[in-house]
């Protein structure tokens, strides 16, 4: 009898636990649902009541799903224009392990299903790569001057030791990033903030925030 006991308060206790994780993350939220909402103000009402939004911009509300992903909801042409280019971007086999996955997608690219990454600093980021984000930041915004990714009145280069600078052109998260912006045109400016990559995968760092591209950023932003 003792032990029947034991196994029930170990069991309502791991209960109450389970309940208390699902408080913050929602397990109601039903995606086919969601797929089926055909407005922006229901859709974002949806997404208010049953999951936790994680943050918001100009053009896009993000949203976690679960533990593995989340939702950028677009609410104006700046961010339909986003997610049309993460959508397409996120699934380059050249872009694999430098851009987060991209699971599902509205066809007219009213929302994405991404990859859930952890918020990156500039020591976890060290950690992870084994070199500093300020030299990183350098090494991007020198191959955007090299590749005609900085407006000129930006294009002074910064001074990185050398050995640095090999280990980051031999690094190839690193080299992932500059072939980005080399191939696909993409500005620098945010791929000089920690705010643009998360951790996944326990320390696999992605870029989470691509889709201002020149072209979103001249006809949206200028």
């Amino acid at each position: 009898m003792k032990l029947i006991k034991k196994l029930l308060r170990e069991s309502l206790t791991f209960n109450m636990l389970e309940d208390m994780m699902d408080e913050d993350y929602p397990s109601s939220f039903d995606m086919e649902h969601f797929k089926s909402i055909t407005s922006y103000a229901g859709r974002k009402r949806y997404c208010e009541e049953q999951l936790q939004r994680i943050s918001s911009g100009s053009s896009r509300i993000v949203y976690k799903i679960d533990d593995e992903k989340v939702l950028k909801l677009a609410y104006n042409k700046k961010g339909l224009a986003q997610n049309e280019i993460e959508i397409e971007y996120g699934n380059y086999y050249d872009l694999k392990g430098v851009v987060a996955k991209v699971f599902d997608n509205h066809p007219d690219n009213l929302w994405v299903e991404m990859e859930l990454a952890r918020k990156v600093t500039k020591a976890n980021f060290a950690s992870a790569m084994g070199y500093s984000f300020d030299d990183f930041s350098k090494m991007v915004h020198n191959y955007g001057v090299d590749s005609g990714n900085v407006k000129s009145r930006y294009n002074t280069k910064y001074s990185v030791h050398p050995e640095i600078e090999e280990r980051l052109w031999e690094d190839e998260f690193a080299y992932g990033i500059f072939q980005f912006i080399g191939v696909y045109g993409l500005p620098v400016g945010d791929l000089q903030r920690t705010s643009s990559y998360g951790l996944v995968n326990g320390d696999d760092i992605v870029l989470i925030d691509y889709g201002l591209t020149h072209d979103v950023y001249s006809s949206y932003y200028s």
